[in-house]
């Protein structure tokens, strides 16, 4: 059962995926060509209407599948893949 809303479930997945990759969110709407509006929208829960275009090309800029990020339950730290993406220098 969901305690929370698919906005706030969605906004905490994609802070985490953002944060996971480390990316900021005006990398995210500079790859995705999703307004800056949107994202920040998306990222606090307060977008009630994106298409589903827009989620799924959010969900291709963080790595991740559209499903994944309405996921209550996701446990992102399970995906080794998560960290492939961060800065080379970590590993220098």
């Amino acid at each position: 059962m969901m305690s929370s809303s698919l906005s706030e479930v969605f906004a905490t997945n994609v802070r985490t995926r953002l944060a996971a990759i480390q990316m900021s969110k005006r990398q995210l709407a500079s790859k995705t060509n999703v307004s800056r509006n949107t994202i920040n929208s998306a990222c606090t829960g307060q977008a009630k209407m994106i298409k589903f275009e827009t989620i799924s090309q959010i969900a291709q800029a963080l790595r991740c599948s559209p499903q994944q990020l309405f996921d209550e339950d996701h446990n992102w730290a399970l995906y080794k893949w998560a960290n492939d993406y961060r800065k080379e220098d970590e590993h220098d």
